[in-house]
């Protein structure tokens, strides 16, 4: 079975800066007796709540357990769960400002996905996350305030995040060098010349007919009229017009040919199975690889990610120099 650990990765993920620390809901009783660490504006941390938030920040940053345990390591490891508690705190507070808020049914949809991506019944998914200590309602509130947060990032943040091919292209030739492979694609025009039949007399005349098509060419006859004129391929009433190819794609001995000549160029007379041709390159173009564009499409998820997580920062900033913010731990 899936751990806990993996579920709550993902959905740290749903929230910019992996700010996915759990605020469990204390008691009554327990914000009665409890120590406030934190005043937020209008709201507050109490010393449960840190302990609360504690082991799945743990569990989400791969810290053992055990580690509280030491009187250093557990007062670190409080001061950095405190300091998520106060932003997250903040960002919901914006939230609220601007009246965002996010169904039930949001939740669930998101926690249907979560248990198909694990292949996990719900009954199983509620189990492991009982068996860290947590309640599910609190893990749904941790889910709903992930989500809450992510809409808050994309209205604040997400509109002023931009990134650009230049920045794209740069990191790929960091870490791929110039590795990415690209194919060449040609767009091509030909005029076929059939034989009548395989005698030597046959073959010449059509040989004979061909060059006559490629002089008129060069001779400054447009290369679709001259195809309608003597062309006798499917494509003569296009102007002799096949399409885009890559390598692979055509009869090899006419491929060889084209694949040789650049924009605008205009083949020899070609000998292939098919007869004679005068082939026309139109346009050349080079398309990046299946490997190279998914490769691409990582890596500006992760620059906009980067640059989201900075836009974050200055933002909570902003947010923490404009707020009332006392930390008592």
């Amino acid at each position: 079975m899936k751990t806990l650990t993996r579920i709550l990765l993902i959905a740290a993920c749903l929230s910019a800066g992996g700010l996915a620390t759990v605020a469990t809901p204390a008691t009554a009783d327990a914000e009665i007796i409890d120590r406030i660490v934190a005043r937020i504006n209008n709201d507050i941390v109490t010393f449960y709540e840190l302990k609360q938030a504690a082991t799945p920040f743990m569990l989400q940053n791969g810290i053992d357990p055990s580690a509280l345990e030491n009187p250093q390591q557990r007062e670190q490891i409080y001061d950095k769960v405190l300091d998520d508690l106060v932003e997250r705190k903040l960002l919901l507070q914006e939230a609220d400002k601007l009246d965002l808020s996010v169904s039930d049914e949001q939740v669930d949809q998101w926690l249907a996905y979560t248990r198909q991506q694990q292949q996990m019944s719900e009954e199983q998914f509620r189990q492991m996350i009982s068996q860290y200590g947590m309640s599910y309602d609190a893990y749904r509130e941790m889910i709903r305030q992930n989500l809450l947060k992510l809409r808050l990032v994309k209205v604040k943040v997400g509109s002023q995040v931009s990134v650009s091919d230049e920045e794209v292209d740069a990191l790929y030739k960091k870490r791929f060098g110039n590795s990415g492979a690209q194919s060449k694609y040609i767009e091509v025009r030909h005029i076929l010349v059939r034989p009548e039949n395989d005698s030597a007399q046959a073959l010449e005349k059509a040989r004979k007919q061909a060059i006559e098509a490629q002089k008129a060419v060069q001779n400054g006859t447009d290369f679709g009229e001259a195809a309608k004129k003597y062309s006798q391929g499917p494509s003569a009433e296009q102007g002799g017009y096949l399409g885009t190819f890559s390598q692979g794609d055509l009869d090899p001995d006419f491929e060889k040919a084209a694949f040789a000549l650049d924009k605008g160029e205009l083949s020899d007379v070609v000998r292939t199975q098919f007869g004679f041709h005068v082939i026309k390159v139109e346009d050349v173009e080079y398309r990046e690889d299946g490997a190279a564009e998914e490769r691409k499409a990582q890596l500006r998820a992760e620059l906009q990610q980067k640059a989201v997580e900075r836009q974050l920062q200055a933002y909570l900033q902003n947010l923490r120099a404009r707020s009332l913010v006392q930390v008592r731990y």
